[in-house]
């Protein structure tokens, strides 16, 4: 008798568990949910991981790394036309415009000349180098690894951090950059160095 009771109770139990079953599942699938359909065909997926802007501020640094080592081959200077200040002479750059103005906004060359001031000289007849640069030596951007990372990026405008570090010689540079888009190239606006040590 008991065994009767406990088969019909479990068939009792089985059918009302499949009736609740369906029941549910048929509201459910009648409920109207908001479902927002994706068209796959026009999702834009955006990047931010700046690889063109990386790209851009990589191949100026190329070029400007070199020159915040005054010791460098960009220059060329007259060994005829020279000024003296004080005890120290300085030779004429006779193709800075054509170096700078390929790489710098006129903001940028400001910049780089106030930067550098300890080396330069400035007359109307153009800026003057240094005479003995052996003895001033600057240590920008010197190394062997860099790190260039993106902070904002606009159509004209980026703005990114540089970290360079010469691992034999722990020496490292911290500074941040600014390039903008000057008659569709884009060129150097602010280098402010944060940390040369």
């Amino acid at each position: 008798m008991d065994n009767k009771l406990n088969k019909y109770g479990m068939l009792v139990l089985v059918v009302i568990f499949f009736l609740f079953y369906i029941i549910t599942t048929s509201l459910l699938d009648k409920r109207n949910i908001n479902k927002e359909v994706i068209d796959n065909d026009n999702v834009v997926i955006e990047n931010n991981n700046y690889e063109n802007e990386k790209k851009i501020i990589s191949d100026l640094y190329k070029d400007i790394r070199i020159l915040y080592d005054v010791v460098n081959n960009k220059f060329t200077v007259s060994q005829e036309d020279t000024i003296t200040i004080g005890n120290i002479v300085y030779k004429k750059i006779t193709n800075f415009d054509e170096v700078m103005n390929n790489l710098f906004t006129s903001n940028g060359i400001k910049n780089y000349a106030d930067t550098l001031r300890n080396y330069f000289a400035y007359t109307e007849n153009g800026y003057y180098l240094i005479g003995n640069l052996v003895t001033y030596q600057t240590y920008y951007f010197r190394g062997d690894n860099t790190n260039i990372y993106i902070t904002n990026s606009t159509d004209n405008e980026i703005d990114g951090i540089i970290y360079e570090r010469w691992t034999s010689n722990y020496r490292n540079t911290l500074a941040t950059i600014k390039v903008v888009k000057e008659n569709g190239k884009w060129l150097v606006d602010n280098i402010e160095i944060l940390s040369a040590d």
